[in-house]
């Protein structure tokens, strides 16, 4: 094993009786670039993989508790190869975004600008026209990252992208494009994209938002794209006091239901609940029934009482149902045990399906066991990782082949607090509390963050 050490993030010394939840314990930052070879394995890794599963997080540098939100951290993305039976490498690198370089006295990366933010992102990875991108959503540009994760440049996906991009593009099963709701304070409107397999965008329609929502996420069925118009605004009054959004307890919640051929006479607002939601799980349209189904996973509120993060109650698992003769939703609570960041075979993305993902999270806080949803019998599963052990986001990576949509594995980093380092834990998703088919032990943590992916190597 060898590591390789980079300038170490200066610390910050300001404020140090201020208490913030988001830079303590596996929400802190580290402050080293790490590269290990040859991962020690329990159990054995699968031959069939192939690629990396990566992941993003915030990870500031010199962050003032007193202002620091969990949402603006710089970037840092981790990944593990697998290749051979074998975990090759672990990588943890800074994104660079000109704040970052700065601090790290690295040269700035290039790249066209939209004229918002810093240039970085901490969000999500993802592979679009063959390349790998950070994103993060609310104005700045995807940044290329080399396949060992080191910042290249950023992109406006070959001058197709007109402003800034999302963390939360969905894939569309059939077609295998990406879909995406962007937004940006300032701009009046939000743009629904559709990204080729090329990875170049292009508009489809411009939706009037002046209240500038903050929309994490989009759900997209065979007939729809979901617009999640829910009652976080920007809020300029909090510019440079942390997260310059807001809850807005005056706006109801609303979704819309837009064509996917961007025919705005023909979209429809539905009413919601009361409720914020960063993720949905995945949506279908139901013909037989004259419906549209969305499993999302609602919080109470956000960003009302608490503005260093989401913690204003546990975020449950639901189902909105739509009934299109009538316009209205109804609700049904499948989980009400606290989860977030769902995940599915994405082979049924925008498709009807059965089985879902999660991580337990109490109120964004606190993580635990990973937990599998069989959405069709309501049955659910719960595999325990041991004591001081807690999983990020779950990946589910299908099995070649695969004869079921449960055919398959799923993949996530576990944070150990015992050793105050970080695994990758591999499951049998058909053998889900069962022990772990392999785990891969890190030399370094991973800290609770957002997103990531597995991205296969080209065949």
């Amino acid at each position: 094993m060898s590591t390789i050490d980079v300038i170490e993030a200066p610390a910050t010394q300001a404020a140090k009786a201020v208490r913030n939840p988001y830079l303590e314990g596996n929400f802190a930052p580290v402050s080293v670039e790490t590269t290990a070879f040859d991962l020690p394995v329990t159990g054995s890794v699968p031959k069939e993989l192939e690629g990396r599963l990566l992941r993003i997080g915030p990870n500031p540098i010199g962050a003032d508790p007193a202002t620091y939100h969990w949402f603006t951290g710089a970037g840092m993305a981790h990944g593990v190869r697998l290749a051979g039976g074998k975990a090759q490498w672990y990588r943890n690198r800074f994104v660079l975004g000109d704040d970052v370089a700065a601090k790290l006295g690295k040269p700035p990366i290039g790249g066209p600008r939209n004229g918002f933010g810093d240039g970085g992102a901490n969000t999500n990875i993802i592979d679009m026209g063959g390349r790998t991108y950070a994103v993060v959503e609310a104005g700045s540009l995807p940044v290329e990252l080399t396949y060992e994760l080191e910042s290249v440049a950023r992109s406006n996906l070959e001058g197709t992208l007109d402003h800034g991009f999302t963390a939360h593009p969905k894939v569309d099963a059939v077609s295998g494009e990406l879909h995406a709701m962007t937004y940006q304070p300032g701009l009046q409107a939000l743009q629904y994209l559709v990204v080729d397999k090329a990875g170049r965008s292009r508009t489809v329609a411009l939706i009037d938002a002046p209240h500038c929502p903050m929309i994490h996420d989009i759900a997209i069925t065979q007939a729809f794209a979901v617009v999640l118009d829910l009652p976080v605004d920007f809020a300029p009054a909090l510019i440079g006091k942390g997260f310059p959004f807001a809850w807005n307890p005056d706006r109801a919640g609303r979704i819309g239901l837009l064509p996917r051929n961007g025919d705005l006479a023909a979209m429809r607002w539905i009413e919601t609940p009361s409720c914020y939601v960063f993720h949905v799980m995945n949506a279908y349209d139901e013909p037989e029934t004259g419906s549209v189904v969305i499993d999302v996973i609602r919080h109470p509120k956000v960003f009302a009482t608490d503005m260093q993060g989401p913690s204003e109650g546990d975020p449950v698992l639901a189902r909105w149902w739509i009934d299109l003769a009538r316009g209205v939703l109804s609700e049904t609570i499948l989980d009400e045990r606290g989860q977030e960041f769902p995940r599915f075979n994405d082979a049924h993305g925008s498709l009807p399906y059965r089985y879902g993902y999660t991580a337990e999270t109490g109120a964004l806080r606190t993580f635990g066991a990973t937990f599998k949803h069989d959405l069709q019998t309501g049955r659910s599963e719960s595999h325990d990782h041991g004591p001081g052990r807690a999983t990020l986001e779950p990946v589910f990576v299908a099995r070649d082949g695969a004869k079921s949509e449960d055919d398959g594995w799923v993949l996530s980093y576990v944070y150990d607090a015992n050793r105050d380092a970080s695994d990758v834990v591999i499951l049998d998703a058909q053998a889900f509390t069962d022990d772990p088919v392999a785990t891969i032990r890190l030399p370094a943590r991973v800290p609770f963050g957002f997103h990531g992916n597995w991205l296969p190597d080209p065949r």
